[in-house]
């Protein structure tokens, strides 16, 4: 099968409408799937089989099929100590910030340091070491990357991305205001210097923290889709 019309540059007008829809079509299944069939996560179902296959394979075969290199997607180490630069200062005062909050307003990482539950914890940091990396990797190689190929400026992708980005996290809406504002910085950082490991490295600590600083009933739990509860 022919593909080079999908990776001409710059894309002609029916291909810049194929790679939006693709980023709205997996957003949409997301959001659906997070508000009907999370509820049911204790019980394994076809359709949580089918939309792990979906959620994996989709970004990852469009940007096979489009071309995409895993350097251009940010899976590479050459430029890993100016991206760790950039991006570990954002990550430290964020880092910060959300420490300092939680101390004032006594979230459960601090009520009770001896009785903290530690297993939760580590198994969180566990999560979040791939959990981090596979969000960034839909934001920046699909979603961003996708935007750009159709023609979109760089500020426009960004922020487009991240509204998407934001809106996955529905409907919690405190988290949607800090995951829109996270994302546009990890998308602008990652435009500077490409690096996938740092800014989903960045994701994932920032996150522990959201999820154990903070006062729980603040982001409600960090639940999402049908699992929240207003």
């Amino acid at each position: 099968m022919e593909l080079r019309w999908l990776r001409v540059w710059p894309a002609p007008w029916f291909v810049r409408i194929l790679l939006i829809a693709e980023v709205l079509l997996w957003v949409g299944v997301f959001i659906a799937y997070a508000l009907y069939a999370l509820p049911t996560r204790d019980v394994i179902h076809w359709y949580n089989i089918a939309f792990v296959a979906f959620a994996v394979g989709f970004p990852i075969g469009m940007n096979l099929l489009h071309g995409d290199r895993p350097r251009d997607s940010g899976m590479r180490v050459d430029n890993l100590l100016a991206a760790a630069r950039e991006t570990g200062v954002f990550t430290l005062a964020a880092g910060v910030a959300i420490v300092v909050v939680g101390l004032i307003f006594g979230g459960p990482f601090w009520s009770d340091w001896s009785k903290y539950s530690w297993p939760r914890f580590g198994d969180k940091v566990l999560t979040y070491l791939a959990w981090g990396p596979f969000q960034q990797y839909v934001l920046q190689a699909f979603a961003i990357r996708r935007f750009r190929q159709a023609g979109i400026p760089d500020a426009a992708a960004v922020l487009g991305g991240a509204a998407l980005f934001a809106l996955a996290h529905c409907p919690n809406w405190p988290l949607v205001g800090l995951t829109f504002g996270a994302g546009v910085i990890w998308g602008r950082l990652f435009l500077r210097n490409p690096n996938l490991w740092v800014v989903g490295l960045s994701h994932g600590i920032l996150a522990v923290l959201l999820a154990h600083a903070w006062p729980r009933e603040w982001l409600n739990y960090m639940t999402i889709g049908g699992l929240y509860r207003s």
